[in-house]
């Protein structure tokens, strides 16, 4: 790891964790949910556990890869930063249809608060400081400009 990550990188690397371990608790909400009575004893109980069950692998999946680029940026990898701008922007994009499909007078505010949430992550990984950061390789960058520093 390098010496010392700058403000802008930590709190990118702290949101995007965040936003990981939200996703990830989604899908095992989810699977909580087919093991609920509720879920169970409803009408057309059986169309609604598969529902759901489909939900956590559409959702599990991302998350997965999600917390693979976490582990690339905490290691300051540019692979893990694409990873995770790639995914974040690929979830927001799924909520975004999500949202319009159902035309401008059906949006679910909901989804929107999360597509919001989606994007706050992806706004600070594209930030100049933290897009340079991942791009010169992390420990190296901040060695190097400890070194102008002292000159």
């Amino acid at each position: 790891m390098g010496k010392k990550r700058s403000r802008w990188v930590t709190g990118a690397l702290v949101l995007q964790l965040l936003y990981t371990l939200m996703l990830l608790a989604l899908p095992v909400y989810l699977l909580g949910l087919t093991r609920a009575p509720e879920t169970r004893s409803g009408p057309d109980a059986q169309a609604s556990i598969t529902g759901l069950e489909i939900a956590t692998a559409i959702i599990g999946g991302p998350a997965l890869v999600g917390l693979v680029g976490w582990l690339g940026l905490w290691k300051e990898k540019l692979w893990g930063w694409w990873l995770t701008v790639l995914t974040d922007l690929g979830l927001v994009a799924a909520l975004v249809y999500s949202m319009m499909d159902d035309g401008w007078h059906n949006i679910e505010w909901d989804v929107v608060v999360v597509s919001v949430i989606g994007v706050i992550p992806v706004f600070y990984l594209l930030l100049p400081q933290v897009r340079r950061f991942y791009r010169r390789g992390g420990a190296q960058m901040a060695a190097a400009a400890a070194v102008d520093l002292q000159r």
